[in-house]
């Protein structure tokens, strides 16, 4: 058997054993202690209910909290209130006196996080029977749901594939083509040419993606937070707006947009300089800037996640950050390395074949130096969300962990076998076409796998840490 079908196998058995435990879960922000408790009895009528969390919230609608007693009829008054100094404990004052009875006390906040929690507590006074939560029916997706889970893999995607465009341009394909010796210059010419024709495509491409995947992204938050249908969140200006300027979610989103606009405006200056001049490899200001734009973007996704609320907060969030940007350099710009393998030899009969090889000797540089970041950054984001090595399988936050690293090896078999070859060409063999094509292949392997893992982190993001 192939190293390449040994790949997929592994691919598919690590599926096949670890995908139906990776069961997901509804919030992060989870209820610690609550005065009255949960399920208990008070003699006298209380005048509030503190609800104590695990991480600081916010209430974007005042109907998100209430206390309503068996009839669902609400015995609350005021709007909700964090306490003074910590914003995780949440005060909900009640109207008093209040009759015996069994009163349910149900909530939907966001968490520091950005996920949406919702649940309910009960409790009893003067004797009364505890009896089962009155819900109040509301619906809405949830941050674990299929339309939640793929808006972010599209936005991790979006904006992973966007900076390894930019990597691999600014750092494989055009070294190669302005290094390479022994090229006519009518030939690096076409080659320079051809490549700055083919980026462009792909970036603007990216860039209306990455606008798109978070524009889904909002209406998505929305209809989870507001408990509506994704269709209606969609069409609702006034809830997106709301959820923007009253919420961390908010914020972030909003700096990412304008990250990605800043993006877009120097992106336009530099496509006008290239059209209107000789083509060239790109010039490394623009290029240096719009790449470090791509990584804030990137960064902003980790400041609103897990690693925001981990201890050592700010080093993890860098460590996530770092983490995000080695994965969307190396499989980012599998793609681009697959373009340059299968198009170079035709379109250049006399050079693609050295070009080709030249990218895929670059890029096999550039991605070693890519697999040491996520591993290290893995390994530091690994300590900060798990409390000890047990809840790598008793948790599903550290299954779906698992679930990733396995289908990382797959992709190392593949990556190995390409940095031998790379060898091999550097020691004198050949660069054939039908070598070129065999490495094509693998490398769109890769990129299978690659798909599977951003998954996977998309699903990562809707869970518990063990730490929690």
């Amino acid at each position: 058997m192939s190293a390449a079908r040994r790949a997929v196998v592994c691919a598919v058995v690590a599926l096949g054993v670890l995908a139906p435990t990776a069961a997901p879960t509804w919030a992060h922000a989870s209820l610690v202690s609550s005065t009255p408790r949960s399920g208990g009895h008070v003699a006298d009528s209380p005048s509030e209910v503190v609800l104590q969390f695990s991480e600081p919230v916010q209430v974007l609608n005042r109907s998100d909290v209430s206390v309503v007693d068996h009839n669902g009829q609400k015995v609350d008054v005021g709007a909700p209130r964090p306490a003074s100094g910590d914003r995780r404990r949440l005060i909900v004052p009640l109207n008093k006196p209040l009759v015996p009875d069994s009163y349910t006390v149900r909530y939907r906040v966001v968490s520091a996080d950005s996920h949406s929690a919702v649940a309910a507590m009960v409790y009893a006074t003067g004797g009364a029977r505890l009896l089962p939560p009155v819900w109040d029916g509301a619906g809405g997706p949830s941050d674990a749901s299929p339309a939640a889970v793929a808006a972010r893999v599209a936005e991790l995607a979006a904006l992973g594939l966007l900076l390894g465009l930019l990597a691999f341009r600014a750092l494989v394909w055009g070294p190669a083509v302005s290094d390479a010796r022994d090229i006519p210059p009518a030939e690096r010419e076409r080659a320079l040419r051809g490549g700055q024709r083919l980026f462009w495509r792909a970036f603007w491409t990216l860039t209306v993606l990455a606008g798109v995947a978070e524009a889904t992204v909002l209406a998505t938050k929305s209809a989870v937070v507001f408990h509506t249908g994704l269709a209606a969140a969609a069409v609702d200006p006034p809830a997106a707006s709301h959820l923007i300027s009253a919420s961390r979610f908010g914020d972030l989103l909003g700096l990412r947009y304008i990250a990605l606009i800043v993006l877009v405006a120097i992106a336009f200056a530099a496509w006008t300089v290239e059209s209107a001049d000789a083509p060239s490899a790109g010039r490394r200001g623009p290029l240096a800037a719009m790449g470090l734009l791509s990584v804030t973007a990137l960064g902003l996704l980790a400041a609103q996640g897990h690693a925001s609320q981990a201890p050592l907060a700010p080093l993890q969030v860098t460590a996530d950050a770092a983490h995000l940007a080695g994965v969307a350099i190396w499989l980012g710009g599998l793609p681009c390395l697959a373009v340059v393998l299968l198009r170079a030899p035709g379109a250049l009969p006399d050079t693609g074949r050295i070009l080709a090889s030249e990218a895929l000797r670059r890029f096999s540089r550039l991605a070693l130096c890519s697999v040491a970041v996520i591993a290290l950054t893995g390994l530091a984001r690994m300590a900060g969300e798990l409390s000890s090595p047990a809840e790598l399988w008793s948790t599903a936050y550290g299954r779906d962990l698992l679930l990733k690293t396995s289908l990382l090896l797959p992709i190392l078999v593949l990556a190995r076998r390409n940095r031998q070859l790379v060898a091999r060409l550097a020691g004198g063999l050949t660069p054939t076409a039908t070598r070129l094509r065999s490495v094509a292949r693998s490398v769109q392997l890769e990129l299978t796998i690659g798909a599977g893992i951003i998954v996977v982190a998309a699903l990562l993001v809707a869970e518990v840490p063990g730490r929690a």
